[in-house]
C-alpha cells in the first residue's frame, strides 16, 4: 500500500465530516492508488476554493523533521528510509 502526505487547506468554516469519514476509512479507496488518485477522491469531498496537496511517500525519498512528535519520526524511519 502506498503512503501518501496530505494537506489541506480549508477557506472556510464548512461541513467537512465526510472529508474526515473518508480519512478515517483510508483503506477504501487508497490502497494502491496513485497521488492524482487519491487527489481526485478528496477533491470531491471539499469546496471548491479549498487547496489540496498529495504527495507519495517512497522508501528512499528524502524527508526531515523539527520537533515533530517521537511517533510521526520513528514511522518515517521505518517506512521511508532517509
Amino acid at each position: 500500500m502506498a503512503h501518501f502526505m496530505i494537506c489541506n487547506d480549508p477557506h472556510n468554516r464548512r461541513n467537512y465530516q465526510p472529508l474526515y469519514d473518508a480519512l478515517a476509512n483510508w483503506e477504501r479507496f487508497a490502497s494502491n492508488s496513485s497521488a492524482i488518485n487519491v487527489r481526485d477522491a478528496l477533491n470531491k469531498l471539499v469546496d471548491g476554493d479549498d487547496s489540496i496537496a498529495v504527495i507519495e511517500l517512497k522508501p528512499g525519498s528524502g524527508w526531515g523533521s523539527v520537533r515533530a512528535k517521537p511517533a510521526g519520526v520513528e514511522w518515517l524511519k521505518r517506512n521511508i528510509q532517509a
